[in-house]
């Protein structure tokens, strides 16, 4: 079993560099958007089924609410102006979050639906998890593309024994607008009561209507290289998975399948990862 568990996870880690396949230049760069932009319609399918196993196993319920937790007004500051795979500076937290036995005091926000620790990240289509090298939690790694003027932006809140991300309303690459998504990252030191005591990450969600990119192999938002929602310890092996997102509709194929991304409206999704022998885990939402 241990040989397996290996074999396995050695795979999603070749087949995760292969899909990152990173570009040797600033995201922001002229040549960096040349590069990209040939890559569109040229991305092969990935089929992101994990062997049972190697995956920390997932408790949590759906809870009937309305859009993201905390919306966004004015006391949010602007994470990220338009943009395409950029992030932001390293962001000072004002208490040591705990993931997974690892104590951070800063992060990065992604442009592209994640939060990571160490470095930012910048690459667009997802390769699943678990990969090694980058801690993050991505409440919907894909290629976001906030450039145009339809789009929405990247918004954060920094309070004193939390932090709040929300990506409001945004489109997806290459500047397209007709489909967009709203969700949002809370992560505290976990005495946050809006998440429940002893949690410490949150992810909810508006109204998701896109899954990929075009340069991710998607058409009109679909298809192609599914987008990733979990936690990633950054070991190459300890990871939790929600699931995979690549087409229309509300159908749910559990953590290893590709599901609809109509499932996530207005989901809520809690998180323990503090220390532990044992990967992040799910809880069950709080009761009112």
């Amino acid at each position: 079993m241990k040989k397996s568990v290996l074999f396995f996870s050695c795979l999603a880690l070749l087949l995760g560099s292969l899909w990152a396949d990173p570009i040797p230049y600033p995201a922001d760069s002229e040549q960096y958007n040349a590069i990209k932009a040939g890559r569109i319609g040229k991305a092969i399918e990935q089929e992101q089924r994990l062997p049972a196993g190697i995956m920390q196993s997932i408790d949590f319920r759906q809870e009937s609410r309305n859009g993201l937790l905390v919306p966004v007004d004015s006391t949010f500051t602007l994470a990220l102006s338009g943009n395409d795979d950029s992030s932001s500076g390293a962001i000072p937290l004002p208490f040591t979050f705990d993931f997974y036995g690892s104590p951070q005091t800063d992060f990065y926000i992604n442009n592209n639906g994640n939060i990571s620790f160490g470095e930012p990240f910048s690459t667009y289509s997802s390769t699943g998890f678990p990969i090694n090298e980058f801690p993050m939690f991505a409440a919907f790694w894909a290629d976001v593309d906030t450039r145009p003027a339809a789009s929405g932006k990247v918004y954060y809140k920094v309070e004193p024994s939390r932090v709040i991300v929300t990506w409001q309303q945004v489109g997806y690459y290459s500047n397209n607008t007709d489909k967009l998504n709203t969700f949002q990252i809370i992560f505290s030191d976990g005495t946050d009561p809006l998440i429940g005591i002893g949690n410490n990450i949150a992810f909810s969600y508006g109204d998701m209507q896109w899954t990929t990119g075009d340069a991710s192999g998607g058409t009109n938002g679909f298809g192609g290289i599914p987008a990733t929602v979990g936690l990633n310890r950054g070991d190459g092996i300890a990871y939790a998975l929600i699931g995979s997102f690549d087409h229309a509709g509300s159908d749910y194929m559990g953590p290893a399948g590709n599901s609809g991304i109509d499932y996530l409206d207005n989901q809520l999704f809690i998180f323990s990862a503090q220390s532990m022998a044992i990967p992040p885990f799910f809880t069950h939402v709080p009761v009112d």
